[in-house]
């Protein structure tokens, strides 16, 4: 009978069991993190461009915009009606301020010079208010610019919602009514026949200074200014006509005694409030269909 070799396997040794209480090693606490990790299927965050999140804040801009607009000509039309706002010298001086700077920029040659240097001065300090530094600054009637190390929305559209002059016109009054009293009323100072009051003059220098921020922030918004484009040519257009139509009521408000703070102030409340209930019901039924 034929034989055969038969080689045996030689069994490997049985490994024992770790003990339940055995830690384990970092590099096996690595591997299990890694393996439970693997069966989660990681969500792409979302990512919402810069010019779409701009723009919604334009749109939501909106109605803050039409109600102070609506508020405006509400509050002042009123006081016309009654006749008290229009025979208000304070607001006689305002318009005339007004009218005087219309005529100059339309039939004079335009001082774009002292223009682009209050708007690069506006720049300025708001670069110092924010805590930033300036490192260059320069004018001249065809642009200027401000080297700074720090920029933001505040410092980028302050030229384009605060007036440089008639902010200096108010200092220089604020400053003069520390010393004199500029309400004083001087009888039979024209021809002995009107009277006049310093104050009218600072309506006047407001309306005048005023005019002149109005008219170059329009004109200059128009040229496609890098400033605007820098936050969103919509929503800093935006932004920069709400502050405006705020500042010509604050104007308004001070030049008019018809028309006190506190009763524009609760008027273009209940409007937001009627704003917000109407975008509200809006929604509502929008979702209900």
């Amino acid at each position: 009978m034929a034989s055969t070799n038969q080689r045996r396997k030689k069994r490997a040794p049985a490994r024992k069991a770790a003990p339940r209480n055995a830690r384990a090693t970092p590099r096996e606490r690595r591997q299990k993190l890694r393996a439970r990790n693997a069966t989660y299927v990681a969500k792409p965050p979302i990512v919402i461009p810069v010019p779409w999140l701009k723009n919604a804040l334009g749109v939501l801009l909106l109605p803050l915009c039409f109600v102070s607009t609506t508020t405006l000509f509400s509050s002042f039309a009123s006081a016309a009606l009654d006749g008290v706002f229009w025979r208000s010298p304070e607001f006689w001086f305002f318009a005339v301020g007004v009218a005087l700077w219309l005529i100059a920029f339309w039939g004079l040659p335009r001082p774009t010079g002292l223009y682009v240097f209050g708007h690069e001065m506006t720049h300025a300090l708001f670069v110092y208010l924010c805590g930033g530094r300036i490192e260059e600054f320069a004018f001249s009637t065809k642009g200027g610019h401000v080297v700074t190390d720090k920029n933001n929305l505040l410092i980028s559209l302050s030229p384009y919602f605060v007036p440089f002059y008639t902010v200096l016109v108010l200092l220089l009054f604020v400053i003069g009514g520390a010393f004199f009293d500029l309400s004083r009323y001087y009888d039979g100072v024209f021809f002995g026949v009107a009277g006049f009051r310093w104050a009218w003059l600072m309506f006047a220098l407001i309306g005048l200074t005023w005019g002149f921020h109005l008219t170059f922030t329009l004109w200059m918004i128009a040229k496609d200014q890098p400033d605007l484009r820098a936050h969103g040519t919509f929503f800093s257009v935006m932004l920069i006509y709400l502050i405006n139509i705020l500042l010509i009521s604050g104007l308004l408000v001070l030049a008019s005694p018809a028309v006190e703070a506190s009763g524009f102030a609760g008027e273009w409340l209940a409007r937001a409030r009627g704003a917000i209930e109407w975008m509200g019901n809006a929604v509502r039924a929008l979702s209900s269909r």
